[in-house]
């Protein structure tokens, strides 16, 4: 870990304030109606509110009203849209205008996400600035390097205020920036920016415990110039999970950078990685419901359990895998990474039904629960309600540490079956 921060960074973007708009890029917009051109002004924005998503905004002068009418009641009678000469697939969402002026107002939903503003694979850039909505309120900057590459993550002056209005307001403000670049300060190309923006997305978003991504990433030359952009959303509006990295401490960051970078520069564990925490982050936003997030973690801990017993440690054969019950499946994981299989005390309702119905570990018990919310048949279903809170944090708590492990994390972590407060750490179990 780097102890000095890289030579300074600023915003890419005006983000100024909370869930308001921001212009990303103005020129040319040109739509195609009925085999004919028009073209107008046009802007691409950012906007936080209802919901974060980047849309194209066109203004036309010279629209005949009859095709401005056909355009309101008719969806698709847009066919296609460019910006700058550059085609974004879409659909339209709103048209406003004055018939009678034949002008007319276009609000167009581009089909997906990120849109490449600028450059292509091809590009070669110095840097990446990226932006942050609603991480963690993370003490100082924080840098961090795996293999040839540093990332430097830090909070913004008004980072403080924007947290007090987000736990007020909701929705979406800029917290913190990002750089990324090469150690040596050498160029890369487009191609590896944008396989890069992934792996960060992920493990950005392990750390939050919810969706948090690097939102509209700019890549700079060595000039300074503006060469290549990706227009982005983020995806979650304000929430506060549980998660095992504690914001006063981002050594935890540092500490797992590194592993979990090498394990995502395989192409096997890359894939695991993507569905693993695809399903921890949607079972750890509870307010979707903890009953679907205990089968989410669930699956996540059988997929992890088959990724590293099976392919990555062979320690059994897929066909023996697929025949092992549930439990047995965890306790092969978490034996295999020192985690203990006993039911621990903090999760005193599942350790009263334990006892009652003589489950045998920690495994045992979160499948029988799991087993009567999937099973409508089962002979115990709605008996284990009382359980359920605890069921869906023990299995996280499991799945957190089974990902540290295999990343070869050593450090400390915030143990969500105990903390109660920030800062309050502990050091991961199997810590010498």
């Amino acid at each position: 870990m780097s102890k000095k921060p890289t030579q300074s960074f600023g915003l890419a973007y005006e983000f100024e304030e909370p869930n308001q708009s921001v212009v990303l890029a103005k020129d040319t917009v040109v739509i195609e109606i009925d085999s004919n051109i028009y073209t107008g002004n046009g802007e691409v924005r950012l906007d936080l509110l209802p919901r974060a998503n980047v849309h194209v905004y066109g203004d036309f002068q010279g629209i005949p009203s009859t095709i401005a009418l056909n355009c309101m009641f008719d969806h698709k009678k847009i066919s296609s849209l460019s910006f700058g000469g550059m085609a974004i697939p879409g659909f339209r969402l709103d048209i406003g205008g004055n018939t009678n002026q034949q002008t007319m107002t276009l609000k167009w939903s581009p089909e997906y996400e990120p849109i490449m503003g600028i450059g292509d694979d091809s590009t070669t850039m110095q840097r990446i600035v990226f932006h942050l909505f609603n991480f963690k309120d993370i003490l100082g900057t924080v840098n961090l390097e795996a293999n040839d590459w540093q990332l430097e993550l830090r909070p913004l002056t008004e980072t403080s205020g924007r947290f007090k209005k987000l736990k007020a307001e909701g929705g979406y403000a800029l917290t913190h920036i990002g750089c990324l670049r090469k150690t040596d300060r050498s160029d890369f190309s487009g191609k590896e920016a944008s396989a890069k923006i992934p792996a960060l997305r992920f493990f950005i978003s392990f750390a939050k415990g919810i969706w948090c991504e690097p939102v509209c990433a700019v890549g700079f030359d060595k000039s300074g110039n503006r060469v290549w952009a990706s227009w982005s959303s983020p995806r979650e509006p304000w929430h506060s999970p549980i998660s095992w990295f504690d914001p006063h401490h981002c050594e935890q960051l540092a500490n797992l950078f590194s592993g979990f970078m090498m394990r995502w520069d395989d192409e096997n564990w890359r894939e695991a990685l993507r569905e693993i925490i695809y399903w921890y982050l949607n079972a750890n936003y509870s307010p979707r419901g903890i009953d679907a997030g205990i089968i989410l973690t669930q699956a996540a801990i059988e997929r992890l359990s088959y990724e590293y017993a099976v392919k990555d440690k062979k320690l059994i054969e897929a066909k023996g895998f697929k025949d092992l019950r549930a439990s047995d499946k965890f306790r092969l994981l978490f034996s295999s990474l020192d985690i203990s299989i006993d039911i621990p005390t903090t999760v005193p309702e599942l350790k009263k039904l334990a006892k009652r119905f003589n489950w045998l570990d920690a495994p045992h018990a979160m499948t029988e629960v799991r087993n009567t919310l999937v099973h409508p048949e089962h002979k115990q279903r709605g008996q284990f309600r009382s359980a359920i809170y605890e069921t869906w944090n023990l299995g996280l708590w499991y799945l957190e540490l089974s990902l540290l492990r295999i990343c070869g994390y050593s450090g400390t972590y915030s143990n969500r079956l105990v903390s109660e407060w920030v800062g309050q750490v502990e050091d991961v179990p199997w810590k010498k």
